[in-house]
């Protein structure tokens, strides 16, 4: 069990490390082929957002970008010493890779700059990370709302500023981004196209309630352990529905205010709903966002005869899409990025 446990640390470490090699010779947007822009809004305030210069004046269909990251900038600069890595929290592969065909577009957290740097003791990615604090305005704001409402604000923008005559909008969200692009196509017409990577379509607190059962299934956990730590966790949401809007006590790495946003949403009651093409692309033995909720949309539609959902799943792949096999005895985490990259972009030519 440790050394499983090992190897999904190193299997997230390594789409870090991507990262940082890709981009270790800058942490501007123009660095990453970027071009900045900003509107201020009287309620929302400050959105700034990045689009592909890449054939900017060019005649092409828009992708716009959702990732998760909680309040993390595009890029964080880690310093130690005279020791430093970057770490990028948009996958910039996608956006180099897409740029050609598409413009590429997506907006920075509330009151998050594009990169920020944090001087720390030890270089530990994943804690660096989990321990990165941000800003005062993301906090008051996290949750779906103020994201959606800014991401609404500036597709509108980049359907008037970018040709685009086909006016195909691909709403593309990664991780808990694919719950936060259901709930934009839902409220904008202006997307044509949606696709769901990692992520889920049920409550997110149910996604900790399956792991735990399935811990039990293979013998991971106790029937006992399995049963108090869902009772455990029962007790949690149950504090967080209590005090939704509470910016102070936080849980698992975030303020209750966004629990109580994301998980009042239910993003199959939208999907149902849409008529537009929708992509969903899942591993299969991904703990953040299980498979067995993609399973239930998929079955869902079929339920109700909806032929509007393509569902993949790439088998033995984790969150990160990093694959985990045994070569001699001993596991090996190999990337399946690229391939999901272009299944992502095939599907999209073709639909």
């Amino acid at each position: 069990m440790k050394g499983k446990m090992k190897m999904k640390t190193i299997i997230i470490l390594l789409s870090l490390f991507l990262f940082q090699n890709i981009f270790s010779q800058g942490v501007t947007p123009e660095d990453w082929g970027l071009k900045k822009f900003n509107i201020k809004d009287a309620q929302l305030g400050n959105i700034n957002f990045y689009v592909t210069e890449n054939g900017i004046a060019e005649d092409k269909p828009i992708i716009f970008v959702v990732s998760g990251c909680n309040g993390l900038p595009t890029m964080l600069v880690v310093q130690c010493g005279e020791k430093s890595i970057q770490l990028g929290t948009v996958p910039p592969d996608q956006i180099k890779d897409f740029s050609d065909q598409f413009h590429v577009a997506f907006i920075s957290k509330a009151g998050t700059p594009f990169c920020d740097t944090v001087m720390v003791e030890e270089i530990n990615p994943m804690k660096n990370l989990e321990e990165y604090r941000p800003s005062e305005e993301y906090i008051q704001k996290c949750g779906m709302e103020w994201e959606v409402q800014a991401s609404i604000m500036v597709i509108d923008t980049l359907c008037h500023m970018l040709p685009n005559k086909e006016n195909k909008v691909i709403a593309l969200g990664f991780s808990e981004g694919g719950i936060l692009v259901t709930k934009l196509a839902a409220e904008n017409k202006k997307i044509t196209h949606l696709v769901s990577v990692i992520s889920t379509g049920l409550n997110q607190f149910y996604s900790s309630i399956i792991n735990r059962r399935m811990d039990e299934a293979t013998g991971k956990l106790t029937h006992q352990e399995a049963q108090a730590a869902v009772d455990s966790l029962f007790a949690v949401y149950k504090k967080i529905y209590d005090d939704p809007n509470n910016t102070e006590k936080w849980y698992y790495g975030h303020p209750y205010k966004r629990w109580g946003s994301f998980c009042t949403y239910i993003p199959l009651e939208d999907l149902v709903e849409l008529e537009i093409p929708i992509y969903y692309l899942n591993g299969s033995i991904d703990r953040n966002s299980p498979v067995l909720q993609s399973d239930y949309i998929m079955l869902e539609f079929l339920r109700l005869g909806k032929t509007n959902l393509t569902y993949t799943v790439l088998p033995g792949v984790e969150h990160s899409l990093y694959e985990v096999v045994v070569e001699e005895g001993e596991e090996k985490a190999i990337s399946r990025r690229k391939e999901a990259f272009k299944m992502i972009r095939d599907w999209i030519v073709s639909h």
